[in-house]
């Protein structure tokens, strides 16, 4: 199973991080804040940017009332990881000779959702275990709920599943724990933002899984040949692949 390199990244900070602030913060911390540390366990300044990776001027142009020096720290939320980070995510390699050029790139560009979400099916939700981690709706539920919003939603908090439940419940995740319905027509809820749509049901869930969609690679050779009556002509070989999207079957 291949790990997509962006949800990678944040589901190792996730760890020790959450999608929002649980205690008091800066209101001028930086507005792309996908990632934040609650600082109630007593570790250090230092400790915490060394534990993420973060250099002393990224935290503080995060959040601005944290000095260089890691002065004041408070008893609040800080932010870890930002989405011009993830955006800046970007795998490029390039080879080249003085004769003979060979160029590959390939880039993923996360932003702002997949192109492509594979839909997984009507899924039985376990009382002892949520089939996804998170439900990313407020309490009573989303008024507004469709099926690409909540597609979204969890791309952008770095989950690989989305799920929607009864109608008005959009839930994340990095696996899906459940078993798929016997009566695939029974998730028939439909959805609170698109009433055309259907947003799983009572105990169940319908899941998407995000696809990876990779640029295509072009790989282009020059080649020179020469003849003592002629001039020297340069003939190109060009062969182009083009790679779909790829699957995301990542479990952290």
């Amino acid at each position: 199973m291949k790990a997509y390199l962006l949800f990678l990244l944040v589901a190792f900070r996730r760890a020790c991080g959450t999608p929002n602030p649980t205690l008091q913060w800066d209101p001028e911390t930086t507005k792309d804040c996908i990632e934040w540390y609650n600082n109630s366990d007593g570790e250090s300044c230092e400790y915490v940017r060394s534990l993420f990776g973060i250099t002393p001027e990224q935290f503080h142009e995060w959040n601005p009332s944290v000095g260089l020096d890691c002065q004041p720290w408070e008893y609040q939320s800080y932010c870890i990881v930002t989405m011009e980070k993830i955006n800046n995510t970007i795998m490029t390699t390039s080879s080249s000779s003085s004769i003979t050029t060979v160029s590959t790139s390939s880039v993923i560009t996360p932003a702002p959702s997949p192109t492509s979400w594979t839909d997984m099916g009507c899924y039985v939700e376990d009382p002892a275990l949520p089939i996804l981690e998170e439900n990313m709706s407020p309490e009573g539920g989303d008024a507004a709920l469709s099926i690409p919003k909540c597609e979204n939603t969890c791309y952008l908090k770095a989950y690989v599943f989305a799920g929607v439940q009864e109608g008005n419940q959009c839930w994340c995740g990095s696996y899906e724990g459940g078993e798929w319905a016997s009566n695939q027509t029974d998730c028939n809820i439909p959805c609170t933002g698109d009433s055309k749509a259907f947003c799983g049901g009572k105990g169940l869930v319908n899941i998407f899984m995000a696809e990876q969609n990779e640029a295509s690679t072009t790989t282009t050779v020059y080649t020179a040949r020469a003849s003592s009556t002629t001039t020297a002509a340069g003939s190109p070989i060009s062969e182009t692949q083009s790679s779909g999207a790829m699957r995301n079957l990542a479990i952290f």
